[in-house]
């Protein structure tokens, strides 16, 4: 399966450091291999779940989360970031 990042996932990613950019990819292979591995987190966004595919996250650390939504043939990442980029 193919992923996505929106431009302003690549705006967001580019602001942490490489260590913690690592963890994101990371945590992305994890995700593409098991998404409901527990140290992701993987939930629905309560205020976005009527979007259209629902739009979910996964946990990188306990303050970074990254937003997206899952299509048949892809992944479309939509942010990166704590708390404040929901919804």
């Amino acid at each position: 399966m193919d992923i996505i990042p929106s431009s302003r996932f690549l705006k967001n990613i580019a602001r942490y450091d490489r260590k913690t950019r690592k963890r994101v990819y990371d945590k992305l292979d994890l995700f593409l291999q098991n998404k409901h591995h527990p140290s992701l987190r993987y939930k629905t966004v309560q205020g976005l779940k009527y979007e259209h595919p629902p739009v979910k996250e996964i946990s990188i650390t306990t303050r970074i989360r990254v937003t997206l939504q899952e299509f048949e043939d892809h992944v479309y990442l939509r942010n990166i970031g704590g708390h404040e980029i929901l919804p």
